[in-house]
């Protein structure tokens, strides 16, 4: 299943620009940090949806993708909680019109 995260504008050009620090160790700020800790919990790792992309409107988007229903929910209730994203979902099954 595939989670889908908005982020807040800083969280996500951190997480898209990888920031270090010049001894090579994260710059990144602690809700950043939470974010990646808190997929790698569920066995996910946050990937741009839009890799590379600067522009504000594509950058903040992110997916995660989980083994189950289950885990996808309990990953977006815990992302939702963090200060540095301003949504978490699932995408709706595709119908047909």
């Amino acid at each position: 299943m595939r989670v889908t995260v908005q982020l807040q504008e800083d969280s996500a050009r951190e997480l898209q620009q990888g920031q270090l620090d010049s001894s090579g160790t994260s710059a990144i700020k602690p809700e950043t940090r939470e974010l990646i800790d808190t997929a790698a919990e569920f066995g996910a790792q946050l990937e741009p949806l839009h890799p590379g992309q600067t522009h504000p409107l594509l950058m903040p988007y992110f997916t995660a993708e989980v083994r189950d229903r289950e885990t996808a929910e309990k990953l977006i209730d815990r992302l939702s909680q963090n200060k540095g994203v301003r949504a978490a979902y699932l995408k709706p099954d595709d119908e047909l019109p």
